[in-house]
């Protein structure tokens, strides 16, 4: 019984870490990138409303039942497995908190015209296909706090309780510049505005997103550190297989 339990831990750990991690942030990427490099519309109004033409499929289909399926998991686990409950919870709610960090400092970039567009106004247009500014903004702000609840989530699971403070802001310093050079070179802001912002407004464009995401990212690391337990230090792959459960249960039998 208790290799079938720690089994079914591990399948719904790693549905979780992809239907709150993978398939929510893969709904901009795969959008934008149906635009960008199957379409080769990478300027101009028109790559919002082909992007819309991926997610108008891709929300109902793929991204709305991931995030059923996760809630799901979430309810199941709050009694059963409540360290698996607890990185979903921290890990996604942190992350959500965190991205008023960066958009903090994001807004200086819409203000100063160094960013193409409003993260929000692009994301919600993109998902809703609205001209409806009291639509597709609420759709986008959604979007974009999702985004930083699935990366939220994806520090958890793979990282953990760091061993101090300063452990957590530098490892997770180091997730936000991953996004940081994935944003940079991928959609859709590297086809968009050029690798870094090299053909919009460079310096400007990628320093003001380089703080950003330093600003997310400090705030994410503490914050999770702050709420997981000591016994959350399991990086992925043993946290994953329940290694610690099963050690703590092995250690009671004997």
């Amino acid at each position: 019984m208790t290799g079938t339990r720690y089994n079914r831990r591990t399948a719904l750990a790693t549905l979780a870490f992809i239907t709150g991690g993978a398939i929510p942030i893969q709904l901009v990427t795969l959008s934008f990138g149906y635009s960008e490099y199957y379409k080769a519309i990478d300027l101009g109004p028109r790559i919002i409303a082909v992007a819309h033409e991926f997610a108008r499929w891709y929300i109902p289909f793929v991204l709305v039942p991931a995030l059923l399926i996760l809630i799901g998991i979430t309810l199941h686990t709050r009694r059963r497995y409540p360290d698996l409950y607890r990185r979903i919870i921290v890990g996604a709610g942190m992350g959500a908190v965190a991205t008023i960090a960066l958009d903090a400092v994001r807004g200086a970039g819409v203000i100063h015209g160094w960013l193409p567009a409003d993260t929000p106004v692009m994301f919600g247009k993109m998902a809703t296909g609205s001209p409806n500014f009291a639509f597709y903004y609420p759709v986008g702000v959604v979007v974009h706090y999702l985004n930083g609840a699935s990366f939220g989530l994806l520090y958890a699971f793979v990282w953990g309780k760091r061993s101090s403070y300063l452990s957590a802001v530098l490892w997770a310093g180091i997730w936000a510049q991953v996004l940081e050079l994935g944003m940079m070179l991928g959609p859709p802001m590297g086809p968009m505005v050029g690798i870094f912002g090299r053909n919009y407004a460079w310096p400007q464009l990628f320093l003001l997103t380089f703080v950003a995401h330093i600003f997310f990212g400090m705030a994410m690391g503490l914050l999770i550190q702050t709420f997981l337990r000591d016994e959350d230090r399991d990086w992925l792959l043993p946290f994953l297989l329940g290694r610690r459960r099963v050690a703590a249960a092995e250690a009671s039998a004997a």
